[in-house]
């Protein structure tokens, strides 16, 4: 081009734009608006040409003909902020652009105006124009041809995806537009204010990116703006751009219907073994849960009675964390910890921490840093073992709608897996021998796919969170854990707020906490969200069945037994081989003999010798029943040992007399005692149990260290009739034994009134409790009785 030359850029499409900058002149300000194309009379149109201080034609000989200089001057604006063009106003800053766009803009009002011939320069103190002589005008075969201007149609008759809202719209065209480079969105301003004027006041060169696409979107409709988006990247050759706002838009759809899904799947929760339409809202009940970073602190070991030694877990100090600060985008980021194992003790309320979690990302409370997220049920995934599958179909099974998406990878946040319920997961995990699988759309068996997701191969950048109980949990590869997390169940005002949203009468919720405080032993063994629920059906069925001014229940037995039968419903619910009623007891009674030689013995601690000589197995008493927990001791530095344990020490007791018990009720036996003859014994079933009564309380109260006492509590209580109909599948069939609970009643009050063991009365009233009697002598504070608390 004459004057300054020309520069070319070639865009995806293969268009090319000439490249001449220059500010529009007063003599060409106040022209109208312009459809014209950039490319309508050829890049050589027009030129610049070399400023000159003076107004003359450049040769000097004759001065320059001003008669159509005075009418442009007083040309009027069509367009109201068009004279702010030529000035340094925000709207379009001589810099911004390049000379074809200034050149395109100037044409146009040369031409529409027709305010000076095409034979007379402009020279000013501003930058000249000249129009070329026709003769140097490119021959043109035809008008050029402006590409259509795509037609914005609403269909009327289309319903708007409820996940198409303003917020996302506005992010979804923003982050469009700033992957374009500053030429590129340069040209996009230029094309849109050329093709859709009437949506401007004035040019939008001059608008920062939030300027814009507000402006879009306060004169279209939402369909409408990224329409004309995408019509005009398409335009600009910008295929990749125009891909990438369709599949925001898809994944925001996918997205939206995800959460939809989640929350009918987690709005509601059941406690317990809930019956049928028993199901209760998930955010009316639910409280928060103590929660630390200390993985493997071991069990509750509080107590009533007995002094027990706290044993070396982690020598760290603990933090306590909230459910909603599970993957704190600060310990994402700053931490790097994409895999987080969360582990706790059956009924502890792992599984209400995960239904918070997603609650909470599902309902757009908190977790917004992750985009999708997929739970993983370990129970459902069981069903799927034999099948040869690839992650994606699994979530494409477990969630349909994400079948409209190839990937689940995507820049606008994390994706997240929770695998709820690992120490379910049916198949074994081999992380030594199982082998290295990295792409998730290829298929493979079921145990590669989840090896592989906690070994961080499939979809490296996603975030994974396993919950499981201890024993499975510390079987995993060191490399694949970043965090250890565990639940603890319930603090003191967490147990309280519990049960005021459980009882809705304020009377009644004073009087059952009221009630848990003067039992120690029930208020304890609270922190179990499970043993709450318990505690929360007795009191109810009582209130309901005897009035709100009713007397709450002071006995244990009942309380645990149900416990026990909510443990054992819950193992067949997780998959475990189904047993008879014979073998389960036999289970029972052998776990429970386990109970009483270590009860004897004072002991917490269940070696390794000891499960041999039980028949009981490591991860039945531990995964399956949840009644034992595994945890790792410090012995010393860079040493830690597995050791197992009952879940708390009043688990421990109540065992040991369920063995006790069903010894009796089976084979006539007091094992408390030196064996009798068993014809005699199997006879006389009430007096065998008086007999064992009074041997139990005998022992009781010669332990020096209190061992026994609450042991004697649950063992009275078995025989009361409430508690033998829960145990009925474990009982034979022969005839039932009566509680013998006044001789049990009349031989206790004995000894109160002798006072030979005045540091053990407390405890012989509980025992009243548990026979279901009321106490002659006036009770003593229990509180004297308390050792070592």
């Amino acid at each position: 081009m004459a004057g300054r030359g020309s520069d070319t850029m070639e865009h995806d499409g293969g268009e090319t734009i000439s490249d001449v900058s220059f500010p529009l002149g007063e003599g060409v300000s106040g022209r109208g608006r312009s459809t014209i194309s950039m490319s309508d009379e050829g890049e050589e149109a027009f030129y610049v040409p070399e400023r000159r201080p003076s107004l003359d034609l450049g040769d000097g000989l004759r001065p320059m003909d001003t008669t159509h200089w005075h009418d442009v001057e007083r040309a009027q604006s069509p367009v109201h902020s068009y004279n702010s063009v030529n000035s340094d106003t925000q709207f379009w800053p001589s810099d911004e652009l390049d000379e074809e766009t200034e050149l395109s803009a100037t044409r146009v009002q040369l031409e529409r105006t027709e305010s000076y011939s095409s034979g007379y320069s402009v020279d000013s103190d501003c930058e000249t124009r000249t129009r070329k002589s026709q003769d140097a005008a490119p021959k043109e075969e035809g008008p050029a041809v402006e590409p259509p201007r795509p037609e914005l149609i609403k269909n009327p008759d289309e319903k708007r995806h409820p996940a198409l809202t303003v917020d996302f719209t506005f992010k979804a065209i923003r982050k469009t537009l700033e992957k374009l480079g500053k030429d590129d969105l340069r040209i996009f301003k230029i094309t849109l204010w050329k093709r859709y004027p009437e949506s401007f006041s004035s040019p939008p060169q001059g608008m920062d990116m939030v300027d814009l696409v507000d402006r879009l979107l306060e004169f279209y409709d939402l369909e409408v703006a990224l329409q004309l988006t995408k019509a005009l990247l398409k335009d600009m050759g910008l295929k990749r751009l125009d891909a990438y706002i369709t599949d925001l838009c898809k994944k925001n759809e996918v997205r939206y219907e995800l959460r939809g899904t989640l929350l009918r799947k987690y709005s509601w929760m059941c406690e317990g073994v809930a019956q049928q339409g028993e199901h209760k809202a998930f955010e009316s009940i639910f409280n928060e849960l103590y929660i630390t970073d200390r993985g493997n602190a071991g069990p509750n070991i509080e107590h009533e009675v007995r002094k027990i030694d706290k044993l070396s877990t982690n020598r760290k100090e603990e933090k306590r964390i909230t459910c909603s600060q599970i993957f704190d985008p600060d310990v994402i980021y700053e931490k790097h910890v994409s895999h987080i194992v969360t582990n706790g003790i059956a009924g502890v309320g792992k599984s209400m921490a995960v239904q918070k979690f997603i609650m909470d990302w599902a309902e757009e409370r908190k977790h917004n840093h992750v985009y999708f997220l997929f739970p993983l049920p370990f129970k459902e995934l069981n069903l799927m073992l034999k099948l040869k599958i690839s992650l994606l179909e699994i979530v494409h099974t477990l969630y349909p709608e994400t079948k409209a998406l190839p990937t689940f990878e995507c820049d606008e946040g994390k994706v997240m897996f929770i695998c709820d319920g690992l120490d379910e997961y049916a198949h074994s995990l081999d992380f030594h021998r199982t082998e290295t699988w990295c792409d998730s759309t290829e298929p493979a068996a079921m145990h590669v796919v989840v090896t592989n997701l906690i070994r961080g191969n499939l979809l490296p950048s996603s975030l994974l969170w396993i919950i499981s109980r201890p024993l499975t949990s510390s079987r995993l590869p060191a490399e694949s854990v970043h965090q250890v997390l565990e639940v603890r169940g319930f603090t003191n005002e967490q147990k309280e707020e519990y049960f005021r949203r459980r009882f809705q009468d304020p009377a009644q919720a004073d009087k059952v906490i009221a009630h848990l405080t003067s039992c120690k032993t029930l208020h304890i063994m609270c922190h179990l969200p499970m043993f709450c629920c318990v505690v929360r059906e007795v009191f109810q069925q009582t209130f309901r069945e005897k009035g709100p001014d009713a007397e709450l229940p002071k006995g244990l037995t009942l309380m645990y037994t149900r416990l026990l039968l909510v443990h054992l419903h819950v193992r067949g619910a997780r998959g475990s081989a189904s047993r008879t009623p014979e073998e389960e007891r036999d289970f029972l009674m052998n776990l429970g003999k386990l109970a009483f030689t270590m009860l004897e013995k004072n002991q917490m601690v269940i070696g390794k010798a000891t499960w041999k000589d039980c028949g009981v197995d490591v991860a039945e008493a531990v995964t399956n029943s949840g009644l034992c927990i595994e945890f790792l001791i410090e012995q010393f530095v860079m040493y830690q040992e597995r050791i197992q344990t009952f879940i708390h020490p009043t688990i421990q007791e109540y065992l040991a007399a369920l063995y006790v018990f069903l010894t009796w009720r089976c084979t006539g036996q007091n094992v408390l005692q030196q064996p009798r003859n068993s014809k005699f014994s199997r006879i006389f079933k009430d007096p065998g149990l008086l007999d064992m009564h009074r041997s139990a309380i005998e022992r009781s109260l010669q332990s020096p260290d209190g061992n026994l006492d609450v042991f004697l509590r649950f063992l009275l209580g078995m025989a009361q009739t409430a508690n033998q109909e829960l145990l009925q599948r474990f009982l034979p069939d022969n005839n039932k034994c009566s509680s013998a609970s006044e001789e049990t009643a009349a031989i206790i009050r004995k000894k109160i009134k002798e006072n030979h063991y005045p540091d053990r009365n407390a405890n012989l009233q509980c025992c009243l409790d548990e026979l279901g009697v009321g106490a002659e002598a006036p009770r003593r504070s229990r509180s004297n009785s308390v050792k070592n608390q």
